[in-house]
């Protein structure tokens, strides 16, 4: 994957950064149409220091000019290991983030959970180009406790609509089913906060 990266740095090496890029530090990066004209655009999620959120760059292509332009970063939305991979014996992560394109153009974040206690939440952002900017168009997550019984939960969100369900499983095994019904909002991915998507959630 870091080869390949590197690899597609090169090809755009017309590219007017706002800000130099460390290729070690590109965590993972996706192709696809974000804003429907035709044209092939880039995305790319930086680590940025140790214990930090990582930063995600945005990219559109100029069809006339054949160049990839920078069209926005968001700084310190993502969460992840951080796995120093400038530092000798590195090991392969299963915290990283995760990009996805759809077949609508959208994006697909998955954001797996920490490996902290034996509680975990993994979280899905879906990820839209609307009026020159990135919005938050869905919310998903899925809960689990290891070390507890019939412990775990479940939300598909529509934030723009409002719509949704949800499910909770219940301390006898069965599992309790919820309509999401709020309103609907238009969230630049800038302003996100994940409290959002919980509250809607009825978490």
């Amino acid at each position: 994957m870091r080869a390949m990266l590197f690899g597609l740095m090169l090809l755009v090496p017309t590219m007017a950064m706002a800000e130099p890029i460390e290729t070690q530090k590109i965590i993972t990066a996706l192709t696809g149409d974000w804003n429907g004209d035709g044209a092939v655009d880039l995305v790319m999620i930086v680590e940025t220091k140790p214990g930090d959120p990582m930063d995600m760059y945005f990219f559109l292509r100029d069809r006339e000019a054949n160049f990839l332009k920078p069209a926005g970063i968001v700084r310190e939305q993502i969460y992840g290991e951080w796995n120093g991979y400038d530092r000798p014996g590195y090991g392969a992560s299963d915290t990283e983030p995760e990009l996805t394109a759809l077949p609508n153009g959208s994006i697909k974040l998955y954001l797996p959970a920490m490996p902290v206690g034996s509680k975990r939440t993994n979280t899905t952002l879906t990820l839209a180009y609307r009026n020159d900017a990135f919005i938050v168009a869905g919310f998903a997550y899925d809960y689990h406790d290891y070390l507890e019984d019939n412990v775990a939960s479940d939300c598909v969100y529509n934030v723009l609509t409002g719509n949704g369900k949800s499910s909770k499983m219940q301390p006898d095994g069965t599992t309790m089913q919820k309509t999401v019904a709020v309103e609907g909002k238009v969230i630049a991915f800038s302003e996100w906060s994940p409290g959002i998507g919980f509250s809607a959630c009825g978490e």
